[in-house]
């Protein structure tokens, strides 16, 4: 059974890369190519990231991995860039340091709506805490710090079947109910929530992280995990007017608990069985929407993003053997392109290899 404890237990035994370690590795980092590819097709001179899916639309999400990114290889000028674009655009709520979650280029360009993702303040906490110590950037500590305690104010709840439990919101606004709260598994990142709380001091991050992926443990412990749950005061229900598939949000899961070092999580575990037909075959097509109760495909993709994912899940366990990885391309959409650099990268900090160039 996945406790709190044993969760934390596991997290704090990962080898955390050190800054020095990254920096000797940037210098003949063979995977920097790729890097400049994906902002080439993906991000703007001033530092924007475009989704041209939704209508070349920004996201504090999309922001968020692009500084993770930009600090992964060592890119401190892209850092900077996209740091400088997010808090000049994002960080605009009068009352709190979390970012809107939306722009939109229409009408000169403006954010069209205002509430926070709070999987993106995660992610843009966790670069900045990445980057203060790459970097010796004090700022970047301070920043983060700001966006983590406004996490613990705003986005942190008691479960609603157990007061010793929380979990986390992924939005300020319109995700709690009367008999409960809407979640969003995949909003946690245990290796995200872990260094920023130890490096900020907001520890309530790494025990929500922790309580996060027990509940996720609970939850998947006979099928896939959803993309959008209701926790209430009697368990787990379909949530009101969101997925309760296996899809486009879920599918990250096992991306970052693999990252965490919980590649055995159930959550994980079901992902790479479901993915498993797909990872060796022929075909380019990868499930991105699986219905949980019947196992049905519901959708697929041929975009190589997707099946990084699914081999990551699959390397992990040893699965398939070192170089199975897809050959990375920056011209897919902005959410696999950014997926598949992220697993890269993940598959590089979790010390283990699925790809060779």
């Amino acid at each position: 059974m996945t406790t709190r404890r044993s969760v934390l237990g596991l997290i704090a035994g990962l080898p955390l890369i050190a800054a020095g370690s990254r920096l000797a590795a940037q210098s003949s980092d063979p995977m920097t190519p790729l890097w400049q590819a994906w902002k080439d097709v993906h991000m703007t001179a001033e530092g924007r990231v475009v989704d041209a899916f939704q209508e070349d639309a920004s996201h504090s999400e999309s922001q968020g991995y692009g500084l993770l990114l930009a600090e992964a290889f060592g890119d401190r000028e892209g850092f900077e860039q996209l740091l400088d674009w997010s808090l000049s655009n994002l960080a605009v709520r009068p009352d709190d340091a979390l970012l809107s979650w939306r722009w939109q280029p229409a009408e000169g360009g403006r954010v069209t709506d205002s509430n926070n993702a709070t999987d993106g303040d995660i992610f843009h906490a966790w670069a900045l805490v990445r980057a203060a110590e790459r970097f010796g950037e004090a700022r970047y500590t301070e920043l983060a710090t700001a966006i983590a305690n406004d996490i613990e104010r705003l986005c942190i709840r008691p479960c609603p079947d157990d007061p010793d439990c929380t979990l986390l919101l992924p939005g300020v606004e319109g995700f709690e109910y009367e008999d409960g709260f809407i979640v969003n598994p995949a909003y946690t990142c245990p290796r995200a929530m872990t260094q920023i709380a130890r490096a900020t001091g907001v520890s309530a991050l790494e025990t929500v992280s922790a309580d996060s992926v027990a509940m996720l443990a609970r939850l998947t412990r006979e099928s896939l995990p959803p993309d959008w749950v209701a926790v209430t005061s009697s368990g787990f229900a379909e949530p009101p007017e969101k997925s309760f598939d296996f899809g486009y949000e879920a599918l990250r899961l096992p991306l970052y608990l693999v990252w965490s070092g919980l590649a055995g999580h159930p959550a994980v575990l079901h992902a790479a069985e479901a993915w498993q037909p797909f990872v060796n075959a022929e075909t380019p097509q990868t499930p991105t929407i699986i219905d949980r109760t019947s196992g049905e495909i519901m959708e697929t993709s041929p975009d190589t993003g997707y099946r990084a994912i699914a081999v990551l899940a699959a390397c992990s366990r040893g699965d398939v053997s070192p170089g199975a990885m897809p050959a990375f391309t920056a011209n897919q959409p902005y959410y696999p392109a950014t997926l598949h650099l992220l697993a890269l990268v993940a598959q590089r900090e979790a010390q283990f290899s699925c790809y060779s160039l």
